[in-house]
Formats: structure tokens, C-alpha cells, sequence
């Protein structure tokens, strides 16, 4: 019974941890064995297209078969499983996180702009390990078109875009899907480590310009050198002055009738200099020429002495003449 189990776990061992794709486990596999105690397969690669995933083409999480699920398993692999793909022909590599696990054996699926990242074609071999990654605390990146900076809010489109990320790497070019239409997003720069992890962590997020922006070009104006200017200011300074020829008008004289001079008009700079202007003191202080005790009337005013200037009450007189006086008249 012993030996059965032994059997029995040694075929399970081959089953998971080898095959014609596998490696990692104990076994080995075709493509040869990997490190004991660490998950370490190749597949085949696909887009996750291919399976109707169309969603995940907005993050970098892939899908994996269910042995790898059980190899996970049995390495007590901690939450988040995070894997480190590489392309063994260019030795390229990228990180991301894992969606689900339900590819067929020997194969798995990744968004496609990961499979440009790494040079991959449809069927190509990949290798997949897992991996632990540090939480990031910074990131910076850099849009590769100017369009980017069209959209109305590009930070808030951007932290909404990396909430289905797991890993961002230091030389990948993400790919940012907004209204239909997709805006490539380049990782200059990571902190702590050249790969991070962004799962549940406080990322500050920094942007470089587009790699298509270019300064407005401002004008130059002409330098002028001294010589030059020096000899503007010659050129000036020989002007010779023109003279104003011909019989001047109005270069005379007045004369008053009273014989009294004449005072020189404000307008006229070729008179001599003006005169100060003459205040009226009268009309800015009219309390200069009053009369003390107001004004005294010295003749009676129109209608004084009648009977509503005296105060005299009573009927008034009758007058001199009978009024509606004659005789009356008939037409018949």
C-alpha cells in the first residue's frame, strides 16, 4: 500500500509538474525541468481573443490551465499570484497577474499588446513563473502620441485605466482603451524596483510630455550688433537740420487801440512762455463779498399794503363803478 501511494503520487507529480509544455516541479518536462519548490511551465501563446476575453485587452491579466491552478496549490503560493512572462527566443519579459484558469492544458491566453511587448506571434512558446513583486509608491509614464493630451481629464482616465492592472515594468508599453479609442501609455520609471506591484497600493503617478510634443516655436527677433547700431546712431546724428524757407505768416505783431500790451496768449507756444491761468476767487469762494446782516430792502415790494400783505380782514371795498348795469331787450 505504501509503495502505491508513492506511485500514485510520483504520476501526479508527472501529471502537473511535467508534460509536453510543463516544467517546474520535481518531474521536468519537454522542454526541460524546472526549479524545485518554484512554478515554472511554458505554453503555447494566444490572445485572449481567442477565447471571446475581449475585456482583458484592458489590463495585464492572463489565463492560465487548471494544472497550474493545482501546482499554485501545492507551493502555498500567497495572494496575488503574480507571474514574470519571458520570451524565451528574445529573452524579453513582463509581469502581470493571473484572471482565471480555464485554458486548455498546455496553452495560455494574453492580452495581445503584451504579446507585442514581448515579440510573441499566435502559438509561439512562453514561460511563465511565478514571482513576488514589492508595492509600488511611484510611477511615471509617458504618453507616446500627443493625442493623449486631447482627452478632457487624461489623469483621471489613466488611475481609472490601472485599476485593472496588477504589475507595471519599467519598458512596457500599456495600452489605455477610451472612448474607441486606444492611447499607447510608455513606463519610464517605477519605484521601489524596476517592477511593482499595484494591487492595493498608493501610487503617486507622475507624467513625462509625449514623445510627439514639440515646444511652440516662439520668433526670433534680428540681433543687432553694435557696429550696426552704432552706425544707425551716426547716420542720425549727421542729419544736417531743415530750415524752413519762404516768407513766414503771422510773424508780426498786434497792437490794441488803447495802447494797453497785450497779453500773450495761452495757445500760442511762440509767443514766449504761457501765463498762469487766472482764478476767479469769487466763484470758489463765494463767502468773500457778503453782506452783513443779509440783504436790506430799501423800497417796498410790488403790492405791499394790500389787503393780503397788511393782514386787514374782512369784505372787500365795492368798487368805484356799478357792475351789469342797463336796460334789458325783447326780440318781439
Amino acid at each position: 500500500r505504501f509503495a502505491q501511494e508513492v506511485v500514485l503520487a510520483s504520476s501526479t507529480g508527472a501529471m502537473f509538474g511535467g508534460g509536453l509544455f510543463g516544467g517546474g516541479g520535481d518531474g521536468g518536462g519537454f522542454f526541460g525541468g524546472g526549479v524545485p519548490g518554484r512554478f515554472d511551465h511554458q505554453y503555447q501563446v494566444f490572445p485572449v481573443t481567442f477565447m471571446g476575453k475581449e475585456e482583458l485587452e484592458k489590463g495585464n491579466k492572463i489565463i492560465l490551465p487548471q494544472s497550474a491552478l493545482d501546482h499554485l496549490a501545492r507551493l502555498n503560493i500567497s495572494w496575488p499570484m503574480l507571474f514574470e512572462m519571458t520570451n524565451p527566443a528574445t529573452s524579453r519579459s513582463t509581469h502581470g497577474g493571473v484572471q482565471e484558469f480555464i485554458a486548455e492544458e498546455g496553452t495560455c491566453f494574453l492580452p495581445y499588446w503584451m504579446m507585442q511587448n514581448l515579440l510573441l506571434q499566435e502559438g509561439d512558446i512562453v514561460r511563465i513563473t511565478n514571482t513576488s513583486l514589492p508595492k509600488g509608491s511611484f510611477v511615471k509614464l509617458q504618453p507616446v502620441s500627443s493625442e493623449f493630451l486631447d482627452i478632457h481629464n487624461p489623469r483621471a482616465v489613466l488611475e481609472n485605466s490601472l485599476r485593472n492592472f496588477a504589475t507595471l515594468t519599467i519598458g512596457d508599453c500599456i495600452v489605455i482603451d477610451y472612448n474607441q479609442k486606444k492611447y499607447e501609455i510608455e513606463i519610464i520609471e517605477c519605484k521601489p524596483a524596476k517592477a511593482i506591484s499595484i494591487i492595493e497600493a498608493d501610487v503617486n503617478v507622475d507624467f513625462a510630455p509625449p514623445k510627439d510634443y514639440k515646444e511652440p516655436e516662439r520668433p526670433i527677433a534680428p540681433a543687432v550688433t553694435s557696429s550696426a547700431y552704432q552706425s544707425k546712431v551716426e547716420e542720425a546724428a549727421e542729419e544736417p537740420v531743415v530750415e524752413e524757407k519762404g516768407v513766414r505768416k503771422f510773424s508780426g505783431s498786434g497792437q490794441r487801440v488803447d495802447g494797453k500790451p497785450i497779453k500773450t496768449p495761452q495757445s500760442s507756444p511762440a509767443m514766449g512762455p504761457s501765463s498762469p491761468p487766472m482764478i476767479d476767487e469769487e466763484l470758489i469762494m463765494p463767502w468773500i463779498k457778503r453782506i452783513p446782516g443779509g440783504i436790506k430792502m430799501t423800497k417796498a415790494p410790488y403790492g405791499h399794503g394790500d389787503d393780503h400783505m397788511t393782514g386787514a380782514k374782512g369784505i372787500a371795498p365795492a368798487p368805484d363803478f356799478d357792475m351789469f348795469v342797463g336796460d334789458g331787450k325783447t326780440l318781439q
